[in-house]
């Protein structure tokens, strides 16, 4: 199986963190015997230069298409990541290659486009009708795009991007008890005024919040973090190794989204990692977040209720409750566990198999 994955997020040294998803899954397929070529965009700042990156893309694709059709080296698949806009390129490519299409949504890429405008809502819905398959990255996601994009539930498919565990281990010597750790990107449909405010309330000054991340909201958070007096760190954007440490040190992971989330990959690495989860129940995160079972649900936005989450989840991995902390951590690796990267992957051949014999997923 030959595949070409087209992205507009892919890790470089500029921008380490961005995409990262993408260019595990690309490992794993590889580790599954496909063979797997990469056009990202690279060196690119993701909020600026829309047009200039974009046409960037597009010449670097179509230019390795065009040079496919000339060795005879022909994918039998295209995937697109994300979804929108990087679809309607993706579609012309798998296009003059006779390969077929596969549409990757991983959350804000399905859950924004509509409120965009209706032009960019009628051109999601004209690219997800023309694709052999459209992979939502959770059952919420696959609910929005049989709803708002009307993509047939034939065409339609459930694969989460996947956990690399051997990236992480769920004991350390150096976990910090006290700690309350955020990955992600720091703006605010994220959560993470809402998460400073919260570690305030407790009134632990032994609380550390360590921040790991970049994003447009970085200097009011640092702003708000000094105004509520708490021990704040702010770690910027951070390789994937770092991240599995840092998860493997924290006490709490917190994912206090006030969007919608179309998975909540954190969530599910902080479990492989050992770390107690205290989560917003946001829109795919109640599906790996179990509340009382993997770890916290507390309403989006919802202040009082995430201190109250963080405060037990604190309490409880300093000792309150030894059998409750083995219960918890125990159903998190399992749910872990069952989005182990590699299985997806085999997983993944499989359907695309599928789509060569001409069957829908």
């Amino acid at each position: 199986m030959e595949i070409l994955i087209i992205a507009n997020l892919y890790p470089d040294e500029r921008q380490p963190t961005f995409g990262t998803f993408v260019a595990q899954h690309a490992s794993a397929l590889r580790r599954a015997g496909a063979g797997v070529e990469v056009v990202a965009i690279t060196g690119v700042a993701v909020s600026r230069a829309f047009a200039r990156k974009y046409l960037w893309l597009t010449a670097r694709a179509i230019g390795h298409a065009l040079r496919a059709r000339v060795r005879r080296r022909l994918p039998q698949v295209v995937e697109a990541h994300v979804a929108y806009p990087t679809a309607l390129l993706a579609w012309l490519v798998a296009r003059i290659l006779g390969a077929k299409l596969v549409i990757y949504c991983h959350g804000s890429d399905v859950t924004g486009v509509a409120a965009r405008s209706r032009l960019h809502h009628a051109l999601a819905t004209w690219v997800f009708a023309r694709a052999e398959l459209v992979v939502a990255n959770s059952s919420f996601l696959r609910e929005l795009l049989l709803s708002r994009y009307r993509v047939p539930a034939s065409r339609l498919v459930v694969l989460p991007p996947g956990v690399d565990l051997r990236r992480f281990t769920t004991t350390s010597e150096h976990r910090r008890l006290d700690e309350v750790l955020f990955v992600g990107w720091l703006s605010r449909a994220k959560g993470v005024f809402e998460l400073v405010e919260a570690v305030s309330r407790l009134r632990e000054p032994r609380v550390a919040l360590r921040i790991a991340g970049g994003g447009p909201e970085q200097r009011a958070l640092e702003e708000a973090a000094r105004e509520a007096g708490i021990d704040a760190q702010f770690l910027g954007p951070v390789a994937p190794t770092e991240v599995a440490r840092l998860m493997t040190e924290a006490a709490v992971v917190a994912i206090p989204s006030v969007g919608p989330e179309g998975l909540g990959l954190v969530a599910l690495e902080a479990m492989a990692a050992g770390a107690l989860v205290v989560a917003a129940a946001s829109g795919g995160l109640s599906e790996s977040v179990i509340d009382g079972e993997t770890g916290w649900l507390v309403p989006p936005g919802d202040v009082d209720a995430l201190t109250a989450a963080l405060r037990d989840a604190l309490a409880t991995v300093n000792g309150a409750a030894p059998s409750r902390l083995a219960a918890l951590r125990r159903r998190a690796q399992e749910k872990a566990g069952e989005h182990d990267i590699d299985a997806i992957a085999l997983r993944t051949l499989t359907i695309y198999g599928s789509l060569e014999a001409g069957n829908h997923a």
